[in-house]
């Protein structure tokens, strides 16, 4: 069949739809074909200082941190992201915001007419668009988010000024493997000989630093060359034998932490008064964000055992102080649902389980039948998303908070039920 080519005049609708048909395949994973339409197209050789983020957690988190104490220092920034959670302009910001569907449109049309007969992937081609607007827009810093992996991913054509990993943990075993180990390796590929590699994760593979060695990284490594202690409310943060406290901002201290010493590795790190006050107003669409206070209502991306942990400690909080906890979840069925919704069995009181639309949803009976399985506590099914909360809300006591969890996709229908 015939696909209509869209022009520089298409609609970012029109564009998005051809991107999703053009390519046979969903995730493609190598460097070959992105590395040749990027070089061909000037994408590389960008005067702009590139921090690459790898990471199975808390890629999104430590980027919105890194941007926003590069704003406040006056610096113009540029970050990519994925996945976006209800429109595709999210995947890509300039100085904090969100840009129109036109410069989408100008590098999606400018990557269209390069390529000649290089064949892109959706995410390839994303991974490009960003590259050409943060190209055309000469900002000093670009946060460059890993999509998935690093050795293979789109994202590591590009020559970073820093390298960092976030955290390491069971996910995608199709491609990246499945122990942490083989992960962790994966993760490793975006290091460079010479240039600073920052890992923030607290129990770092063998494999991650043997890599780093081997091609003679810069490496800062968590709990050697940096360390964080987090409590109920603070938590400090070491490094160069300089110890800070701050407030326990609403992304987690761990990622915090991460960012710091990514800045201050590169001599980039602002005033501590001007990073308390960055931390004390950061928040992260979908990163235990809160929908409603009328009934309390939270929304969560988690959707692998690290993140569901996490999220178990901020819901813990609540049953502290003797609320009771309803989770709504759907989950998309290659995702490890049951090491992904253990740490929660504990701290929810009931169940309400929903289905996504797409091939690669989790039938809500599946996940439900499971969660019976290792829970005594009620639990009901859903058709979506929006049903659920029809349901669940109304029946919300003042002391009651509903959490939504399970997906990027849950999180997306939570926030646009509420819009």
């Amino acid at each position: 069949m015939q696909i209509s080519i869209p022009s520089q005049s298409s609609s970012l609708q029109d564009w998005l739809s051809y991107l999703e048909k053009i390519h046979p395949k969903t995730i493609d994973m190598g460097l070959e074909r992105v590395a040749k339409v990027a070089n061909a197209l000037g994408y590389i050789d960008n005067p702009s200082k590139i921090i690459l983020v790898a990471g199975t957690n808390g890629k999104g988190t430590t980027c919105r941190l890194l941007e926003a104490l590069l704003l406040a220092q006056g610096y113009s920034v540029g970050t990519y992201a994925s996945p976006h959670l209800v429109r595709y302009n999210e995947r890509v910001r300039v100085n904090g915001k969100e840009l129109s569907d036109q410069y989408h449109v100008d590098a999606f049309h400018e990557i269209e007419q390069g390529r000649g007969t290089t064949s892109l992937s959706y995410f390839e081609y994303g991974t490009l668009g960003g590259l050409s607007i943060f190209k055309r827009l000469s900002v000093d810093y670009v946060v460059l988010e890993v999509g998935l992996g690093g050795r293979f991913d789109a994202t590591n054509i590009v020559n970073p000024y820093a390298s960092v990993i976030t955290t390491i943990d069971l996910d995608h075993k199709e491609y990246l493997g499945d122990t942490r180990e083989k992960v962790g390796y994966e993760k490793a590929g975006i290091f460079r000989k010479g240039i600073p590699a920052i890992v923030g994760d607290l129990n770092i593979p063998d494999s991650v630093t043997k890599y780093g060695k081997d091609i003679e990284a810069d490496l800062v490594l968590s709990g050697r060359d940096f360390r964080f202690e987090p409590d109920r409310t603070c938590f400090k943060w070491t490094y160069n034998n300089q110890t800070h406290e701050f407030l326990n901002p609403a992304i987690p201290a761990q990622n915090a932490a991460t960012a710091l010493t990514v800045l201050a590795k590169l001599d980039l790190l602002p005033e501590i008064d001007l990073v308390k006050q960055v931390l004390a107003n950061l928040t992260v669409e979908g990163r235990f964000q809160c929908l409603s206070t009328q009934p309390l209502v939270y929304t969560d991306v988690a959707h692998n055992p690290e993140s569901a942990r996490y999220l178990a400690s901020k819901l813990q909080e609540f049953v502290d102080k003797g609320f009771k906890i309803h989770a709504l979840v759907a989950m998309l069925c290659d995702k490890d649902k049951a090491n992904a919704i253990a740490p929660l069995i504990d701290v929810v009181d009931s169940w309400t389980v929903a289905t996504l639309q797409g091939q690669r949803t989790e039938p809500a009976s599946v996940l439900a039948d499971h969660i019976r399985s290792v829970s005594t506590n009620p639990v009901e099914t859903a058709l979506d998303v929006s049903q659920a909360l029809d349901s669940l809300l109304p029946r919300c006591a003042e002391k009651d908070v509903v959490i939504v969890f399970g997906s990027f996709y849950t999180v997306a229908k939570a926030i646009e039920y509420w819009q």
